[in-house]
């Protein structure tokens, strides 16, 4: 707010309590002086909503911290609304890109962007082309591009075990993962080979394959074979009953 800011805020404010204004001229105008300085980065018609509210709920003077006070929790409402966009696949973490992001925030901020809420899961078929992410977004606007299914980047699609959205991570248990699903890694090289999904039947019958695998290489082993593990398990030799490590 500026100077001339605060006086008409101060007309607004003598219309339902002529508590807050100081009568004297000098007093008045160091009175406004600190008000514009405390309420700086408030725009007007924010402040004047704010005098509406503080008299909805309140019969005490207005202060100009009550309305600063509405501004922050304004400002901290519309950023718990807002999805940011994560790093793209091999980003370094150049200024180009923190700057977008910091802009993005001052926007949402302000009001300039209305906060981006985070995206519901979505199945993709072979014929569903995914919408573009907000990484992508953000690089183009600072003229860069993103890695395309094309490049073999496993986070450029659907992954279809966790949900997660095209240039967004993969999750588990609600955690973000530092790798990707096996599944989505699959469908990115088949994405680039231009071949559709992998498909649940498909997915079934590949883990039916491993587990098969597992169990003739296990029968293979001559009884009494021993194999230190990693973790400290000790499972037990299926034709021996003896214990066995893996």
């Amino acid at each position: 707010m500026t100077l001339d800011d605060v006086y008409a805020l101060f007309d607004r404010i003598a219309l339902v309590d002529d508590r807050i204004v100081r009568t004297n001229p000098v007093d008045a105008a160091g009175q406004a002086e600190m008000w514009a300085v405390i309420l700086t980065d408030v725009p007007l018609p924010f402040a004047a909503h704010a005098v509406i509210r503080h008299y909805q709920q309140s019969p005490f003077p207005l202060r100009p911290a009550d309305i600063a006070e509405q501004w922050r929790l304004h400002i901290r409402d519309r950023l718990e609304r807002h999805t940011e966009s994560e790093p793209p696949e091999g980003d370094t973490g150049d200024d180009t890109y923190r700057a977008a992001l910091l802009a993005e925030r001052r926007a949402v901020a302000s009001g300039v962007a209305e906060p981006r809420p985070v995206p519901a899961p979505r199945a993709l078929t072979a014929s569903t082309a995914p919408t573009p992410s907000r990484a992508r977004a953000i690089l183009a606007a600072v003229g860069h591009t993103a890695p395309s299914p094309a490049d073999g980047n496993p986070r450029s699609v659907h992954c279809s075990r966790c949900h997660a959205e095209p240039g967004r991570s993969c999750t588990t248990a609600g955690r973000r993962r530092p790798d990707v699903h096996p599944i989505r890694l699959e469908d990115a090289r088949r994405a680039a080979a231009g071949q559709p999904p992998v498909t649940l039947a498909e997915e079934q019958q590949e883990l039916e394959r491993r587990l098969a695998a597992s169990r003739a290489a296990l029968s293979a082993l001559p009884p009494g074979t021993r194999i230190e593990p990693a973790d400290g398990f000790v499972p037990t030799h299926p034709a021996s009953g003896e214990t066995a490590a893996s």
